[in-house]
């Protein structure tokens, strides 16, 4: 909610000068304060100008020559907005030397026409994100004053975070209560008007059918009203609070939503058709809302009809058809509550969130309908020129009772944990937020009774009101006690399972936790051709008391899970998936000496990831089995491995024979990776094929290196690209090492880029290699002549280790 310092102060005359003390106490207290915009304060040297005489500007047909009067100072001014208004309108002139946001105002000319300075809009004042036209100001304002100073343009905005059971801070007011409290003000209830009321008869009858729907609802109608712009002040308040004025008429209701926390509607009484009744909707009605769009109704959304139908979504929004238009003389002014739960279903089921459905759906003290509409309703009269003749229609079938909290001693000491804590200052602070506080009882028998006030729904029982108390007594003033608690294992970031997680989630996967226990079938489906040569792999430890039937064995490997969940994610709708766990699993062990078979746990990382591509680079493409090798390089770098062999492997029964590999770090085998096989995919019947890949944590070499972060380089690399017949049988990673093999220090970096074996262009037994090298210094930049003569030693180291024909 955006709250306006200067609105604060109508209410609390005396608050402190500086809008940032006054938002760290709202924060203080409880209202968070997200963010503050500065309106105005950084205006200087504007003026109000008279308007004298328009005459068009010789050169362009768009532009006018204004000739503006400001105290005894007159000049002509040029203007492009459509907007001026006749002589004797008065408009913000800034001359020569004025500050406005970002820029001091200079003469310039403009087609020919020197012009002193601009007629200036909200939005070149920086107090409206947008402006059709210039600012006009009211006729009656002497020219020549200061509009900053004169119309309190100058403020602060604050952006409150206001929580959902605080629908009493939803408002200037609201908020002003709170901070009455803070600083020991009395609180000032500005332009509490009244008005005079002619007549004893209703203009208008209102029934309520439904009363859980509208507890109470009240009416009354004003006459002789005119549509006009709002004043200047009213405007400027209501764009502050991210309201955009309309009319006078309907900025009213506008104003006092933002003021009192209270929302009401104005209908244009003339469209009205007979007495107004409060009902839920009817089968097959419909109704065009004041946003132009014909919405049909639902049994549950409850409406204000007439006798023609619904004219308007009680809580939400109005009708179009009694919407408050230019030729508008007469108002029917509704104030009411609506039940919380109906407005929030309604307006989330239309996707038609508003202020008042916002403050609707938190609940609208039905005692304070009374003060909002005899507020709004002055302001009417007052903005539009117009009266009230009949006397006011309420309904309130069945008022709510006062509601009384208690608050003793020992709750207070025990909830805060203060057990020196008085309970006379928590009366005393009480004292200043609700009605009526009174103590009964002597020593630890004592208590408080409070008389909630009826605004405060939040407050029913003791804890409440020790919240209350804390909150503005501070919860600093809370003495700190020893935290008893059991200890607990707290996530170590150099510990294998969590740095694993965390590379894996760089790498684009998501994780997911699935059931230790597996059905013994999908244990079966990893070797479903030979499952008697993989008897450790599909033969899972039994449970003795399984939680379910069909999840009796303890699992062997993760693969089954990470399956079962692509599978639930494929069937609804999300074919291209990156998922990973990382969890124990369970062998079988015999020993070679023929003891007793025993069991043995260890900690896996798994991904699967199966569909295509993301991002820029390949969209759509398929994933394939460089795209998981590259994940799985990349958790091994984040345990300082740079350096891992891939070797070919026939002979792991859930991977396709031609696609897998087993993954060597020093000689041990620290994991594998591979094409799902397609029986594999098929016994656990996932229909497209996906990539798996399982590293041993258990197995990584123990002096892993602590990854830390590094400063990008300071000057720019160079590169160089190196293409060439080599046998087929010598693999990528053998022609890497041999790249590297010259330890030439400004190479940083070797990446293969094509692996070309077309036979129409290829030599028998031969693979076209392509490979890109880069050169750094962390000294300087590097010159072509320093790059060459470190790609010629490469070049060269290459060549005595490898067999190559440039190309």
């Amino acid at each position: 909610m955006r709250v306006s310092f200067n609105w604060l102060r109508d209410f609390l005359p005396n608050l402190p000068t500086d809008p940032t003390v006054v938002g760290n106490d709202l924060t203080r207290i409880g209202f968070e304060v997200e963010g503050t915009t500065t309106l105005g304060r950084w205006l200087s040297g504007l003026l109000v100008a008279e308007v004298l005489a328009l005459s068009p500007h010789p050169q362009a047909s768009k532009l006018r020559i204004v000739r503006v009067r400001a105290g005894a100072r007159e000049e002509d001014v040029v203007c492009g907005a459509a907007n001026v208004p006749a002589p004797g309108g008065k408009v913000c002139w800034a001359p020569p030397g004025a500050q406005l946001p970002g820029f001091t105002m200079a003469a310039k000319e403009i087609r020919g026409v020197m012009s002193p300075g601009m007629l200036c809009s909200e939005q070149e004042l920086g107090l409206a994100e947008a402006a059709e036209g210039i600012l006009i100001l009211d006729a009656t304002t002497p020219s020549g004053l200061d509009p900053v100073a004169h119309f309190g343009l100058a403020d602060t905005v604050y952006e409150v975070n206001v929580t959902p059971n605080r629908a009493d801070a939803l408002s200037h007011l609201g908020l002003a209560r709170e901070l009455a409290v803070v600083y020991g003000q009395s609180l000032q209830q500005p332009g509490h008007e009244t008005i005079s009321i002619g007549g004893d008869a209703p203009a208008c009858d209102v029934k309520i059918e439904d009363a859980k729907a509208c507890a109470r609802y009240q009416a009354r109608v004003l006459s002789k009203l005119k549509v006009a712009p709002s004043p200047l002040a009213i405007r400027m308040r209501l764009l502050a609070c991210g309201i955009r004025p309309i009319s006078n008429l309907v900025d009213a209701t506008n104003y006092v939503l933002l003021e009192l926390g209270h929302p009401l509607h104005a209908f244009d009484r003339d469209k009205i058709k007979g007495a107004i009744s409060v009902r839920k909707a009817r089968p097959g009605e419909r109704l065009v809302t004041l946003d132009g769009v014909d919405r049909s109704l639902e049994s549950g959304d409850t409406v204000i009809a007439d006798e023609s139908g619904p004219v308007a979504l009680a809580g939400v929004m109005g009708g179009a058809h009694t919407e408050i238009s230019d030729s508008t003389q007469r108002v029917l002014l509704e104030a009411a509550t609506f039940d919380p739960v109906a407005v929030r279903r309604t307006a989330k089921r239309l996707a038609l969130h508003s202020e008042s459905s916002h403050r609707f759906e938190r609940g609208v003290d039905a005692e304070g309908i009374a003060r909002a509409s005899e507020r709004a309703a002055a302001l009417l009269c007052a903005l539009g020129g117009g009266q009230q003749n009949d006397a006011v229609v309420d309904r309130y079938p069945a008022p709510a009772g006062k509601r009384k909290a208690f608050l003793s001693l020992s709750t207070l000491r025990r909830l805060s944990g203060d057990p020196a804590r008085s309970l006379s200052a928590a009366q005393t602070t009480l004292e200043r937020l609700c009605e009526d506080v009174a103590q009964e009882g002597q020593g630890d028998d004592a208590r408080v009774v409070v008389s909630v006030p009826s605004y405060r729904p939040d407050i029913n029982v003791e804890a409440d009101l020790v919240e209350e108390v804390l909150r503005h007594e501070g919860y600093e003033t809370v003495q700190p006690r020893r935290a008893i608690f059991n200890a607990v294992s707290l996530p170590n970031p150099e510990a294998p399972s969590d740095r694993a997680r965390r590379r894996l989630v760089g790498a684009g996967f998501n994780e997911v936790i699935t059931w230790g226990f597996v059905p013994s079938g999908l244990l079966a489906a990893m070797a479903p051709q030979a499952p008697q040569e993989h008897a450790p792999l599909v033969t899972g430890l039994r449970v003795a008391n399984p939680i379910s039937a069909d999840y009796e064995v303890m699992r062997t490997s993760l693969l089954p899970g990470l399956v079962e969940a692509a599978k639930r994610n494929i069937t609804r709708g999300s074919d291209s998936l990156r998922l990973f766990e990382v969890g124990p699993v369970v062998h079988r062990v015999a020993p070679p000496d023929g003891a007793a078979v025993f069991a043995e746990q260890a900690t896996h990382a798994a991904a699967l990831m199966c569909g295509s591509q993301a991002g820029w680079l390949r969209p759509g493409a398929l994933l394939d089995f460089f795209d998981l090798k590259q994940a799985f390089l990349t958790v091994l770098t984040g345990f300082g491995f740079a350096q891992a062999q891939l070797r070919a492997a026939t002979d792991i029964p859930y991977l396709h024979p031609g696609v897998a590999a087993r993954v060597y770090l020093q000689d041990s085998c620290v994991g594998a990776l591979g094409e799902i096989h397609p029986l594999t995919r098929k016994a656990l019947r996932l229909d497209q094929p996906a990539f798996f890949m399982e590293l041993y944590l258990d197995l990584l070499p123990s002096h892993s290196a602590a990854v830390r972060t590094a400063l990008p380089p300071r000057f720019p690399a160079a590169t160089r690209d190196i293409s060439f017949w080599v046998d087929t049988q010598v693999s990528a990673q053998a022609q890497s090492d041999a790249l590297q093999i010259s330890n030439e220090p400004l190479l940083r970096q070797v990446t293969v880029l094509e692996d070309f074996r077309d036979p129409q262009y290829v030599p028998l037994g031969k693979k076209g290699m392509l490979w890109t090298l880069t050169y750094r210094s962390d000294e300087r930049t590097l010159t072509d002549e320093e790059v060459d003569a470190a790609h010629a030693k490469v070049l060269a180291a290459l060549k005595s280790a490898v067999s190559i024909e440039l190309r």
